[in-house]
């Protein structure tokens, strides 16, 4: 860099410094007001450059595109924006006003060919597919780091999907949920609707299985908020079932709107996990009928060679929902079904789940010592979390509530507390302790 170049920057990184506020992604002509704009910025970088627009759009753009650019009247891409800071000299993440470039925990990246971070991509793809989650995890975070030094967002943002993924799949969901929230705070994502909705549809999924429900929903409105304008109804439909699934925002307008996506959807797995929701909905509302209507529909459409693990949790999902309701109907075959699945697939949580919707199932037949044996195996899975070994014990102490035993009842409960409230399941550890309050006080 030369000194121009050096004195330069440090001018830009003082006009970033503290009380300068984020750019506007909005459209529109420049004015006094949109001065952080990333419009503006342009502008000013390469009048301080002595550059005309046909020199800064060389080869590659057209005079009148860099002009609308930077009258804010179109939006650059990520690799655009690169590329600005490159001809310009200027530090990088400057133009986009946020922290581009710079690591999750801002360590220095090595430098690696674009040959090399190509063959990194092609390794994380394999694995997928031939190696455990527990390894995949971090290959991916690797790559998607190395992506994010090297002005790569496309990878960086497949990367971290990856990394995301392979960490709900080994049940670290604070850890997913972290780097689902990362895509969710970059400037780049937030200024295209799309990306902000798939990120924020992600974030609220992996935080609302962390047990962080004020999390979920924050993201689940903000996906709502992205994705009502894209046109997109496969994207639409994700941010919807999100949102449901947070049982905090009003359901009812909302299932409406899902009725009218499934018949864009109507035959593909996406539509099944429609038809998935919609019946859950109806089976919490006390439409059985509604709920088993609308959960046939979905055992048609949700395809296990698209994603074996969906089908799978719909088949324990469905059971429960029966169960819940007291229809027996098909209950021991979809049991038998979906665990089979489940320990093939290895999900742990998703084995859990199941077992305590077996247990209900048992007790409400007045099977006590099958509905024990069944949590007493399911607590013996290896690798259980602590918010699925936490519910586990809360049922249990319950079934044995029933057989009158509170010495026994008191101890589990004490056991669920403590796991529920590490795990930051409030709701469940006050469930816990009233338990325990409850048995314990003479």
């Amino acid at each position: 860099m030369t000194a121009a170049a050096v004195d330069r920057s440090v001018k830009v990184v003082d006009r970033c410094g503290p009380g300068v506020p984020r750019p506007r992604t909005g459209g529109g002509a420049v004015t006094d007001a949109d001065e952080t704009s990333f419009a503006s910025r342009l502008r000013r970088a390469r009048l301080e450059a002595g550059m005309s627009q046909g020199e800064l759009a060389g080869q590659d753009l057209s005079i009148s595109y860099v002009s609308h650019l930077e009258a804010g009247r179109r939006e650059p891409t990520p690799r655009l924006t690169s590329l600005f800071e490159r001809r310009l000299d200027l530090p990088r993440g400057y133009l986009a006003g946020g922290s581009w470039g710079q690591g999750r925990h801002d360590e220095e990246v090595p430098e690696v060919s674009t040959a090399d971070l190509a063959a990194l991509a092609s390794r994380v793809g394999r694995m997928r597919s031939g190696s455990p989650a527990e390894d995949l995890a971090p290959e991916a975070r690797r790559a998607a780091e190395l992506a994010l030094g090297h002005d790569r967002p496309e990878m960086w943002w497949a990367m971290t999907i990856i990394e995301v993924r392979a960490l709900m799949r080994t049940g670290d969901y604070a850890a997913a949920a972290e780097a689902a929230t990362s895509l969710t705070e970059h400037p780049w994502v937030q200024s295209q609707p799309s990306l902000a909705a798939e990120a924020h549809t992600l974030a609220s999924k992996t935080s609302r299985r962390a047990a962080d429900r004020t999390a979920a929903t924050h993201h689940a409105h903000r996906a709502l908020e992205a994705s009502a304008d894209v046109g997109d109804p496969a994207l639409r439909a994700e941010a919807v079932i999100a949102a449901l699934a947070t049982h905090v925002l009003p359901g009812d307008g909302l299932v409406v709107e899902l009725e009218t996506l499934h018949h864009r959807l109507a035959g593909t797995h996406l539509g099944g996990l429609v038809a998935w929701t919609i019946g859950t909905h109806a089976f919490e509302g006390g439409d059985v009928r509604g709920g088993l209507r609308w959960h046939q529909l979905a055992a048609t459409e949700i395809n296990p060679d698209v994603d074996h693990r969906d089908w799978a949790r719909f088949v324990g999902a469905t059971c429960w929902m029966r169960v819940s309701r007291r229809v027996d109907d098909d209950v021991p075959e979809l049991i038998t079904l979906a665990r089979q699945h489940l320990s093939w697939l290895g999900c742990t949580d998703e084995l859990a789940d199941l077992a305590r919707t077996e247990a209900q199932w048992h007790e409400q037949h007045g099977r006590l010592s099958e509905a024990r044996r069944v949590l007493d195996d399911a607590l013996r899975l290896p690798g259980l979390a602590g918010l699925a070994r936490g519910r586990l014990r809360l049922d249990r102490a319950r079934v044995l509530q029933t057989a009158d035993d509170p010495e026994e009842v008191a101890l589990e409960a004490l056991s669920a507390a403590r796991d529920l409230t590490l795990a930051g399941d409030a709701e469940g550890a006050r469930a816990a302790w009233q338990l325990y309050d409850e048995v314990s006080t003479p």
